[in-house]
């Protein structure tokens, strides 16, 4: 093992001393998630500011997980600052936040520091969004996997019957096309 980290210019120290890191869960969940039943005592932690909870518009909440299923954000990688960033900006403009976020999984990259979306230009220029014709809509995707759940950006698709029927609830997101799948890898051959 060592003999492979040295190749990567990886330096090596032995140790006597063990550290053991205690598992904990991403920030982010216990900031966008509202509890379900509160009782008196999470109602009144709720009211300091460590333990506030912010709601997000669904737009902005599904891109966010978009990204978040996808790999382009860490779940580890969203601290407090970002939501409170990502919120102020949904307020002002839900569209300009989800413009953000679709910015981010157009790229495909991975997003090593989230807060610099904010000061990106080419983010904030970014919109997806345009007139499409009547008899199409966007439409939200869910890719189910045996392990995971991953969540694709709304794409333009011809409107069948039940969307027509139901349009006030497919423009309000209340739509989502599910499809059940092996295991999302994308594996290369080299040799044939």
């Amino acid at each position: 093992m060592k003999s492979a980290l040295t190749d990567f210019n990886i330096n090596m120290e032995d140790t006597k001393d063990r550290v053991n890191w205690e598992p904990h869960s991403p920030e982010i969940w216990n900031l966008i998630d509202v509890p379900s039943a509160p009782d008196l005592t999470s109602e009144l932690q709720s009211l300091e500011p460590e333990h506030m909870s912010y709601s997000l518009p669904f737009e902005v909440r599904y891109q966010l997980e978009v990204c978040i299923s996808r790999g382009f954000i860490n779940d580890y990688n969203i601290t407090r600052d970002f939501v409170l960033e990502l919120v102020k900006m949904s307020f002002a403009d839900p569209s300009k936040a989800r413009n953000i976020l679709e910015y981010v999984a157009e790229q495909g990259d991975r997003v090593y520091n989230p807060m610099a979306i904010f000061t990106n230009e080419d983010a904030l220029a970014y919109s997806t969004r345009s007139d499409i014709p009547h008899y199409c809509a966007f439409v939200r995707k869910a890719t189910v996997t045996p392990s995971t759940i991953y969540f694709s950006t709304p794409t333009v698709e011809t409107t069948n019957r039940v969307l027509r029927r139901y349009e006030r609830e497919n423009r309000e997101g209340r739509f989502l096309r599910v499809q059940f799948t092996d295991e999302l890898t994308e594996v290369r051959a080299d040799n044939p």
